[in-house]
């Protein structure tokens, strides 16, 4: 076959469909041998018969999934059964002579999901577009070039091509993925103690990979990153020989055996093709470490920006897959789904506040408690402040400025949910008056609140209104100071909440304005806002379309089909507010002390302080993990996490009604009523 011919019918079969090459290429790069090429011309016969003659449309894309992905989430994930403690790698070791180890993806690790993902940095230094593919297609060629029978291929033959491709001065390319490599590879903690446990009993120690990079830049990677050094290393590019197709094991045993009897060789890799298969087949036991990567990526979203998703899959797959570690469940629930969340809106706060010159960041008690931690940790030279602030509260201070919010919350609000009069009252704080109401309005204390009576509660409360007043005067004193207090030497600030009518933000707002009468701004930030499922969905429209507000994950403006998917009524409120909630109590009202001073009233302990704080560590942990991999980013102020993009992992999981139900269960709490 000409290769002319050879070409046309590669881009019928392969190129036409994006979906069936990217499944080709794949199966390709796990499959070797006449059996392996066999198999894998079979099933592209297949998907393009497939695509034309089934019209298989899920073939289009590379990553088959509706317009919601669906994806199971596993809950105790770092569970991994198919990976030993080190300790027992180590004694099955040292049965052995020469033991081999590979190297990326076992004791190298990107914070990628895919190693070609490092590709996206190359493109954005020398502002290539699609550097990526093209880099991808420039190996291959020079595999084609380089023919014989192994096809192994140097970085100097790639950078040819890609020299030839785009202009990019070779040896500046090289030494820019050099570099690249040297800034995200780092150790598998896995295999640190692995290593010195075999180096102090006197095994002989190599390396065997199939890699373009050149050994001695190897060699000083794996010191560099605290790996040590090897007894030997066969690197493809060097020996033009792989382990894909078993001649590099055989160099191995070859070099090592040194005529002194029969050695014992053992080799460590993830792929079950290279590593596995023909390590056995050239006669080193070989034990199969299970790829992070690979582990964890059937529960990642596919759904997001290449970059980001590249980043954030990249990253959790190291920390729940890379050791034998097994974490909680709460733990997990916080990094999987709130660390993204709460960095990508930390960075959306400060990008705000900076457009808009807001002078002070208040994060907004208790959902703002563990925000607050998040962006200290970022922007450290920041001052933020945490406000001790709530609804009910809010509502009281605000009765004389704004009855029918008032009304709303503490009567209207409650009807026909089994809330007894003097409940209503004393939620209220205004028990002083609960005997003169009932008398007034002929009924007991004990009387369940129904519309009528609500209506009734209204009107007498209307007609005493002035001591109603009097009754919070000294709680609007108190929150006045503390309030002033707070504002001392700045004119504006963003009240930074979780959701979702920004209700926190505006109640502050009026009360400088309205109560307070100081020349101060109150900009609201908010998570996601009131959405379609909501009785008034553009309860604070007005406020979002004079930029007054803003909201980062979805908004009537913003990303309106998660606007229109994010729904009440299925908890999806219930399990984001568990993931930012505090282990400390609510505030409950305001008081002035002895000493003229403010002081302030709590509610009950949070009799799930345990589990919040586990979820805190875990998004935590994903914040210092971040910054550990992709720290200049924030120095560099790149890379932004689209509100999109920060809602993808928990879009999973408000996908998959079964790890909800085991949430639930797990945390024994009633579901009906939202996590103060």
């Amino acid at each position: 076959m000409t290769e002319n011919l050879r070409n046309r019918i590669y881009r019928l079969l392969v190129n036409r469909i994006p979906g069936i090459r990217a499944r080709y290429l794949k199966m390709r790069q796990d499959s070797c041998g006449a059996a392996g090429r066999l198999w894998c011309f079979a099933a592209l016969v297949w998907w393009n018969f497939s695509w034309y003659f089934l019209r298989r449309r899920d073939l289009l894309c590379p990553v088959s999934y509706g317009y919601y992905e669906r994806k199971r989430q596993m809950p105790g994930e770092s569970d991994n059964p198919e990976m030993e403690e080190p300790d027992a790698l180590i004694s099955k070791l040292k049965n052995y002579d020469v033991i081999s180890f590979d190297i990326f993806d076992t004791l190298l690790l990107r914070p990628f999901s895919e190693p070609s993902e490092l590709f996206y940095f190359l493109g954005i230094e020398f502002s290539c577009p699609d550097l990526r593919r093209i880099r991808q297609e420039a190996e291959s060629e020079a595999r084609k070039r380089r023919g014989g029978k192994s096809g192994e291929v140097t970085l100097s033959e790639i950078w040819d091509e890609m020299e030839h491709l785009t202009g990019i001065p070779a040896e500046k390319g090289m030494e820019a993925e050099r570099e690249l490599e040297r800034k995200y590879c780092l150790a598998n903690p896995y295999f640190l103690p692995v290593l010195e446990a075999l180096r102090k009993s006197g095994r002989s120690l190599v390396v065997t990979s199939d890699m373009y990079l050149e050994t001695e830049f190897l060699k000083d990677l794996l010191e560099r990153k605290g790996l040590g050094r090897f007894d030997g290393y066969y690197i493809s590019s060097e020996y033009r020989e792989s382990k894909h197709r078993g001649g590099l094991y055989r160099i191995v045993r070859m070099e090592t055996g040194n005529g002194r009897g029969k050695k014992k060789y053992a080799h460590v890799g993830d792929n079950v093709q290279a590593d596995l298969r023909m390590a056995r087949r050239a006669g080193f036991t070989a034990f199969l470490y299970p790829n992070p990567q690979k582990t964890g990526n059937r529960y990642r979203p596919m759904d997001m920006s290449p970059i980001t998703g590249a980043m954030y899959r990249g990253i959790v797959n190291i920390r729940l897959h890379s050791e034998k570690k097994k974490y909680g469940y709460f733990y997990e629930y916080g990094y999987l789904y709130g660390g993204i969340l709460a960095i990508g809106y930390c960075r959306f706060i400060h990008r705000y506040a900076a457009e808009k010159k807001i002078e002070r960041i208040w994060f907004l008690a208790r959902d703002g408690e563990i925000l607050k931690k998040v962006y200290d940790i970022l922007y450290p030279e920041e001052e933020t402040d945490y406000v001790l602030w709530s609804r009910n509260v809010s509502t009281r201070l605000l009765a004389d400025v704004y009855r029918y919010d008032y009304f709303q919350r503490f009567l209207f609000q409650k009807v026909n949910q089994g809330y007894r009069l003097e409940q209503i009252f004393s939620s209220m704080g205004l028990g002083v008056l609960l005997d003169d109401a009932c008398g007034r309005m002929e009924c007991s204390r004990r009387d369940r609140l129904t519309e009528d009576l609500a209506r009734r509660c209204r009107e007498y409360l209307l007609s005493v209104w002035e001591q109603v007043s009097s009754i919070y005067s000294e709680e609007r004193l108190a929150a006045g100071r503390y309030l002033k207090r707070l504002a001392e030497g700045s004119g504006s600030a963003a009240a930074v909440d979780v959701g979702w009518a920004g209700s926190g933000a505006a109640a502050l707002g009026r009360m400088m304005d309205q109560v307070l009468h100081l020349p101060f701004t109150v900009y609201g930030l908010v998570m996601g806002t009131n959405t379609a499922h909501n009785l008034s969905p553009d309860v604070s429209e007005g406020f979002f379309f004079s930029g007054q507000m803003e909201s980062y994950l979805f908004s009537q403006q913003k990303n309106r089909d998660l606007w229109k998917y994010h729904d009440l009524n299925r908890k999806h409120n219930l399990y984001m507010e568990l993931l930012f909630t505090s282990a400390f109590p609510s505030l409950k009202g305001f008081g002035i002390g002895a000493d003229g001073e403010t002081v302030f009233r709590f509610g009950r302990k949070e009799r799930h302080a345990r589990e919040i704080r586990q979820i805190q560590e875990g998004i935590l942990d994903y914040v210092e993990d971040y910054r550990r991999y992709f720290g200049d980013l924030l120095s560099e102020g790149t890379g932004e996490i689209s509100g999109r993009d920060a809602y993808a992992p928990i879009l999973l999981f408000l996908g998959d009604r079964k790890a909800q139900r085991r949430l639930e269960e797990s945390f024994c709490w009633d579901t009906d009523q939202n996590v103060e």
